[in-house]
């Protein structure tokens, strides 16, 4: 098992958004069923999560990589 972290969570969201994807559409293009790709979106973090869906999330992140600035 693996953590999905803050930091994951958000990376994820703004990939969405930037990219104008549904849950579903987002859930085909990562390989997860429609189930877990709404507990990545929703729940709050950190959670674990099985070591493959990680695999798979981390790898289209670093393929669709977000670079997000923010003034505080």
């Amino acid at each position: 098992m693996d953590v999905f972290t803050d930091n994951l969570q958000r990376q994820l969201l703004m990939a969405k958004g930037l990219e104008r994807l549904t849950r579903n559409d987002l859930a085909n293009e990562i390989g997860v069923s429609l189930p877990t790709m709404t507990r990545l979106i929703n729940n709050k973090t950190p959670f674990a999560i099985q070591n493959n869906v990680y695999k798979r999330l981390t790898n289209w992140l670093s393929e669709h990589r977000v670079v997000a600035t923010q003034d505080k």
